[in-house]
Parts: structure tokens; sequence; C-alpha cells
């Protein structure tokens, strides 16, 4: 009985030292779940801050291009405007030079058709208060019929042909006499030789070379005569001019 006694308590003493390693092994266990169970909440949380900070990240990388992407399209828009202004500008400037060159053309038209109708007017009075000259005959003893002009456009710039012409210094006389009419702007001689006269004559508004002709008709000296006259040639004699040999 002592020994059963003894096998009992050594049988019980195992069982205790059993159950005491197996509480060591499961409290180790906890305790080693637990530690894994921190570390899994732990990589979580870092994982859930990383992903809040990439999130972050991204976010104020999107508002920057965002705001990139408005400030560019606000510049264009500025751009667009301000080039919409000056065109705007620009088309108004041009609107109201033409308008004011139109003015100043219907003024000056509106001018040159009046001095026109001086001209005309003045010319008319001259010549009706001249004697009206016996009729010119030829050396047949034929009267020379009236010059022709052929009928053109108005013109700006003419020439005129003169003969006979017996010096240079009656030559510059008579083109100062013609540069005196109100119609001519500039004149120059283009040519000048064996008593024949070739003048450019610029005109202050378009005339027709039969408009032209009768307004040299108040020139009384020297006295010309049409001979001949096309779009922009006009051919006058000299009256009372020897020839030229």
């Amino acid at each position: 009985e002592g020994r059963r006694a003894a096998e009992e308590r050594a049988a019980m003493d195992r069982a205790v030292q059993e159950r005491r390693a197996a509480e060591e092994r499961r409290a180790q266990e906890e305790l080693r779940a637990a530690a894994e169970h921190a570390a899994a909440e732990r990589a979580a949380l870092e994982r859930a801050e990383a992903e809040r900070s990439a999130a972050q990240r991204r976010a104020e990388a999107d508002r920057a291009l965002a705001e990139s992407a408005a400030a560019q399209r606000a510049a264009e828009q500025a751009m667009a405007e301000r080039a919409a202004a000056e065109r705007a500008g620009a088309e108004r400037a041009a609107a109201e030079r033409a308008m004011a060159e139109q003015a100043a053309a219907e003024k000056m038209a509106a001018e040159l058709q009046a001095e026109r109708e001086r001209r005309a007017a003045a010319a008319r009075a001259a010549a009706a208060a001249q004697p009206v000259p016996p009729p010119l005959r030829a050396l047949e003893g034929r009267e020379i019929p009236p010059a022709r002009v052929e009928v053109g456009a108005p013109l700006t710039d003419l020439q005129l042909v003169l003969s006979p012409v017996r010096s240079f210094a009656r030559l510059v006389e008579v083109e100062r006499r013609i540069q005196s009419l109100p119609t001519v702007r500039s004149l120059y001689v283009r040519d000048f030789r064996g008593g024949i006269a070739t003048l450019t004559v610029a005109l202050r508004s378009p005339m027709t070379t039969e408009e032209f002709a009768s307004g040299l008709r108040v020139i009384d000296e020297p006295q010309l005569r049409l001979v001949s006259g096309t779009r922009n040639v006009l051919e006058f004699r000299i009256e009372g001019e020897a020839s030229i040999a």
C-alpha cells in the first residue's frame, strides 16, 4: 500500500506537472498569438496610414494638376479676350478710318465737282465774252473743220503737244500760264525739239480731255487752238506764232 500510494502521488505529481506545462504552453501560445495579432494590427495600421498618405499625395497632385490646368485655361481665355479686344479695336479703327476716308473722298469729290462746274461756267463766260474769230482757212482756201476729240473716261494724267514754240523762253512762259490753272497739280516738259513741245500734265481731279481742253480757253495769252485729241493726248497750235523751220 505504501508503494501504491507513492505511485499514486508520483502519478498525481506528473499529472500536475503535465497540466502545469500544458498551461504554460497554452499561455505561451496565447502570448504568441496576441503578439502576432498585435503585429498584424500594427501592420494593418501602417498599411492604412501608408495608403492614406498615398491617397493624400495623389489628391494633392490631382489638385495641383487641376489648378495648373485652370490657370492655363484662364491665361488662354485672357489671351483670347485680349486678342478679341485688339481685333475689335483694330476693326473699329479701320471702320472709322474708312468712314473718314470716305467722307474725305466725298468731300473732295463734291469740291472737285463744284470746281469743275465753276471752271465750266468760267470757260463758258470767257468764251461768250470773247469775239468770234473769223473762220480759219487752210492753204487751199477751205475752212478748217472743228477739231475732233476722242471721248474717253476722266483721267488725272495727260499729255499736251504744243506747236510752234519759237524758243525755250516762250515755252517756259506757256508752261507757267498752264501751270496757273486751278485744275493743274503739276506740269513738266517731256520733250522739246523742232518747235514742238510735249508736256505731261497731272490734274488735281479726274477730267476728260474735252473738259481740260475747254478749261484752257480761259488763257488769253497765248491763244491755243485745238488741233486734235485722243483719250489722253491733246494737240494744240499756238496762234500767232511763226512756224519753226
